[in-house]
């Protein structure tokens, strides 16, 4: 039987079998083991019924991954809800910035969320819009409360298993809560101290809506680690930067120093974001000292 896992606790994982839409409590054969291979929330397994009346069995074979991530441990998204507030917390440009790199360089496709839509002012939406329309990202405005966009989300993520990622705080739960038809995703306040919400989801788990069409509840997290890329390939994840490169004076321009450069012109002329280059300047330095760091 062929399925997908969608969740890992305990020691079980439990597999969404394709034909009978029911969930198995699977155990992982030793030879995984044996390999160092750690089946993951949302691989493909082959698996055999040990107990039909219990649910339970046994996983036999992972199947070929098309993408995984180490934080949140999952495989096999193609999409990814990236929820951010604009208030309550506070917008945080950089840090969207950062993720938007970590989710493509784990092969996903970004989809900008911004969540608690009815406390924003049309300026608000502006500036954002300003800010990333040129990346070629989809950007939504949602409210859970009011529903407002909610439908729009779910004609995204159909034919998809998507992620969601994001600070605490963001709405990710309620989202997910409002998308699943569950109540069960604990959701919490945002702290009048820190300006950070609490994190409230435990473990990895995907909801199946559908046969073909999955989400994955992950636990949120405000501190983005950069994956292992040399600093000059930072440009390769930055879509409006990839777009004009072919201006560039110097083949290899990275769009710091360089003379002549299409992609600091666009800046200059407000057709690339000042906020967008400007994370990705501070990026640039980050990944440079890194590499120094670790190649002295």
């Amino acid at each position: 039987m062929t399925g997908r896992i969608v969740k890992a606790l305990s020691g079980f994982y439990y597999v969404y079998d394709y034909a009978t839409g029911i969930i198995y409590a699977c155990r992982a054969r030793g030879v995984f083991r044996k390999r160092n291979l750690h089946p993951l929330v949302g691989d493909e397994a082959e698996f055999v019924v040990t107990h039909e009346h219990d649910r339970e069995g046994n996983i036999e074979k992972i199947l070929p991954r098309t993408s995984s991530m180490q934080r949140p441990p999952v495989a096999n998204c193609d999409l990814a809800l990236l929820v951010t507030s604009v208030h309550t917390p506070d917008i945080n440009f950089s840090l969207i910035d950062r993720y938007l790199v970590c989710l493509q360089y784990a092969g996903l496709t970004p989809v900008l969320v911004f969540s608690k839509s009815d406390l924003n002012s049309p300026d608000d939406e502006k500036k954002i819009r300003s800010t990333y329309e040129k990346t070629g990202f989809e950007i939504h405005f949602i409210s859970v409360e009011s529903d407002c966009g909610i439908d729009e989300i779910r004609q995204t993520i159909e034919h998809h298993v998507s992620t969601v990622a994001g600070p605490s705080g963001a709405g990710k739960s309620s989202l997910l809560n409002t998308l699943t038809g569950h109540e069960d995703l604990e959701t919490s306040e945002v702290s009048g101290h820190t300006g950070r919400g609490r994190q409230t989801t435990r473990h990895t788990e995907l909801v199946a809506l559908s046969s073909d069409t999955f989400i994955c509840d992950t636990p949120g997290f405000s501190t983005v680690y950069l994956p292992h890329i040399k600093e000059t390939e930072l440009r390769d994840y930055y879509p409006e930067f990839v777009e004009r490169q072919e201006g560039c004076r110097f083949r290899g321009c990275v769009h710091i120093n360089e003379p002549s450069c299409a992609v600091k012109n666009a800046v200059e002329s407000g057709s690339i974001s000042q906020v967008r280059y400007e994370n990705y300047c501070r990026i640039y330095d980050e990944l440079k000292e890194i590499n120094r760091r670790n190649y002295r």
